[in-house]
């Protein structure tokens, strides 16, 4: 482990395993700024603060000309989405690093929640991620809501949930006031979902309920395999029209998301997440 400052991110937190590196912002966020080998980052990094969300509400509830900037990588969100999941998470972050290949990183900007990025690195380059969300108001209901940034010009596939019988339904889609249900960006075939980033400026959102739990986003020859290793409750209690993963885009990046089961009290919401490099598989399942 050590520190060093990373573009226009500030001091960022390296670690490195197995052939990966992993770097965390310490100065702002917590965001996993980056992931994967020495010369390569799945995750996109937004220098130049293309996304960013400001105004009254901002003004208001924070300080004046407050505004929240998207960053990149990857971070840890309260859902359902509102102005308050949108924290301008823009000063130094608490952190306390477990060993060499571990640590905590805490954002308490929030006036409402906590959020809490546990991260660490196996032997093989593997990357474990703690996503938590604890609210400071126990009347709050929220999910934990881990979404990763990626690079521009990639493919993600989902693997589609397997049939029980051929009487029962096999899987949602749900989708967003904002989509047009004939975009080409998405497609349903041979059980995968597939959503391509491209230079289209249109946003795009899909959700479903995945019992696999596992997606999959290749830059070229490059894959990283994001698996949801919280368990997956498939009963009630999950936004979006039971959705536990989502996926937004538009021309600056794609965002793979998975969610958490509701959270009420004062209770901490809690999704675990495992990133890995793989080689590109000839069927994602």
């Amino acid at each position: 482990m050590r520190i060093e400052n990373y573009k226009n991110f500030g001091r960022c937190v390296v670690l490195e395993r197995g052939g990966a590196r992993a770097m965390i912002t310490i100065d702002i966020g917590p965001r996993i700024i980056y992931y994967g080998t020495d010369d390569f980052n799945f995750f996109c990094e937004d220098i130049e603060r293309n996304v960013t969300k400001e105004g009254e509400f901002f003004d208001r509830e924070y300080k004046e000309g407050e505004r929240w900037c998207l960053y990149g990588g990857h971070r840890v969100w309260k859902s359902p989405e509102d102005l308050y999941s949108y924290t301008p998470d823009n000063y130094p972050v608490e952190y306390e690093m477990t060993d060499d290949f571990s640590g905590k990183f805490v954002c308490r900007v929030s006036k409402k929640f906590d959020y809490t990025l546990t991260v660490g690195i196996d032997q093989n380059g593997s990357l474990n991620v703690k996503n938590a969300v604890k609210t400071k108001c126990c009347d709050e209901k929220h999910h934990v809501w881990a979404l990763s940034v990626m690079c521009k010009n990639g493919v993600l596939r989902v693997p589609l949930n397997e049939k029980k019988d051929d009487l029962n339904p096999v899987q949602n889609l749900v989708f967003w006031p904002y989509d047009d249900c004939r975009d080409e960006r998405y497609s349903l075939d041979d059980g995968v979902l597939t959503i391509r980033q491209t230079d289209n400026s249109r946003p795009l959102k899909l959700g479903l309920s995945s019992k696999k739990g596992r997606a999959y986003y290749t830059l070229g020859d490059k894959t990283l395999k994001i698996t949801c290793k919280t368990a997956i409750d498939q009963g009630e209690g999950y936004p979006d029209f039971q959705c536990n993963f989502e996926s937004y885009t538009n021309n600056h990046i794609l965002e793979v998301e998975w969610l958490g089961a509701e959270n009420s009290g004062c209770e901490e919401g809690v999704v675990e997440e495992q990133f890995e490099i793989v080689k590109t598989p000839e069927k994602f399942e």
